[in-house]
């Protein structure tokens, strides 16, 4: 059997598309903005806040901030997701999930929120439009069953990762641009409730 190809894409037309193309992409940095005593500028270097009982640190990782929350004490710290609130830019509440901070370590929040993603390596079996069975040789999106099919980028290789939404789980968002983020996170340490309130800007740099 023959299979048949895509002709690869004309010199001239694939330079006018690179030609076309925006060079480089936006670079973001964040500011604390709230509380006010609290306020600096968050870069490539880790800012360190304090806010009893817990110590923050915070740096700007590839146009993402990425906050560390360590707990210091010799109690273990509760992060209560169904209180916890983050309102993003354009005003839209979303959820974090509960966390348990157990005594001299951290977790990590990143903002805005890295979407899940899933890698397939090995052969894999897809029964559609057709069967076809494919091995790690060739990449294929999502649709495409058999070689040659019309969503397969001949000009890619594996590994392939796949991007993962879920149109009802509201704790991923996507911060496009500047503006600022309002979080307030509610713990719990032996019982009793610790608040703390952040107010996040983010701008191009």
């Amino acid at each position: 059997m023959k299979i048949c190809r895509p002709p690869a894409m004309p010199c001239c037309l694939l330079l006018a598309l690179m030609a076309s193309a925006p060079v480089g992409c936006a670079r973001y940095e964040y500011d604390l903005v709230s509380p006010p005593e609290l306020a600096r500028h968050v870069g490539a270097e880790p800012v360190v806040v304090a806010q009893d009982p817990l110590e923050y640190r915070f740096q700007t990782v590839e146009s993402r901030l990425v906050m560390q929350i360590h707990n210091p004490t010799a109690d273990a710290v509760q992060l209560i997701g169904e209180k916890t609130v983050l309102v993003d830019p354009q005003g839209q509440s979303h959820p974090m999930r509960s966390q348990t901070i157990a005594p001299n370590s951290f977790i990590k929040v990143i903002l805005p929120p890295m979407p899940t993603r899933l890698e397939r390596t090995g052969p894999s079996f897809g029964v559609g439009v057709g069967v076809g069975i494919g091995s790690a040789g060739h990449r294929r999106y999502p649709g495409s069953f058999t070689y040659g099919g019309p969503l397969e980028d001949p000009y890619y290789d594996e590994p392939q990762y796949y991007a993962v939404y879920d149109v009802n789980d509201g704790s991923f968002w996507v911060w496009e641009g500047e503006g600022s983020v309002r979080l307030t996170l509610v713990f719990a340490r032996d019982g009793k409730p610790i608040s703390h309130a952040w107010v996040i800007g983010r701008k191009k740099v």
